[in-house]
């Protein structure tokens, strides 16, 4: 009796799906990719993977789109600590910011040609790509435009290019001044 209590033992051990040991966890599903908004006005979108991208435009599915309602430095803008007493690339962190906002995918909104340029409001999986850079002060919110509140946040905050340790070029410096003075 005990030998086939035995076999019997040793032959439910050796069955694959008991010797494997519990199933794995279910691993969580991936959120959906970022799509458009179904538009009834006939307005253009394009989402996918960002190709490229520089502090404040982008390039998807072959098509370079500028960011509505904000103003991001430029390459050729230097920054100054006051600190450090150096200078760098004011859109170096902005370039950052935009690489992690970017990985998980981008949804962009055409609102405008001009010049032959398309302007959007680009939406990732933190929230709308424009606020998110204004809030964290790596661009400056467009005159009249969306994003003021969030400037006014930044700079109350002292983020990014609102820094206190921040040496601004010229235009930039008038641009703080003058939300400054708007509180």
């Amino acid at each position: 009796m005990h030998a086939i209590a035995f076999a019997l033992t040793l032959l439910l051990l050796s069955a694959p799906a008991l010797a494997a040991g519990p199933p794995p966890a279910a691993t969580p599903a991936a959120p959906p990719p970022l799509r458009c908004a179904e538009d009834g006005e006939g307005g253009a979108c394009v989402w996918g993977r960002a190709e490229g991208f520089d502090a404040g435009a982008l390039q998807v599915r072959g098509l370079h789109i500028a960011l509505a309602g904000i103003t991001a430095p430029g390459r050729k803008d230097l920054c100054g600590s006051k600190s450090a007493r150096d200078e760098f690339d004011c859109a170096r962190p902005a370039r950052k910011r935009m690489g992690e906002l970017l990985s998980k995918g981008v949804a962009c909104e055409i609102v405008d040609v001009a010049s032959g340029q398309l302007w959007g409001r680009c939406k990732v999986a933190d929230g709308d790509l424009g606020r998110l850079l204004v809030a964290g002060g790596l661009a400056r919110a467009a005159k009249d435009g969306p994003y003021a509140e969030a400037q006014k946040q930044a700079i109350a905050a002292r983020r990014g290019l609102w820094a206190a340790d921040m040496v601004l070029p010229r235009d930039w410096e008038t641009a703080r001044r003058k939300a400054e003075d708007e509180d």
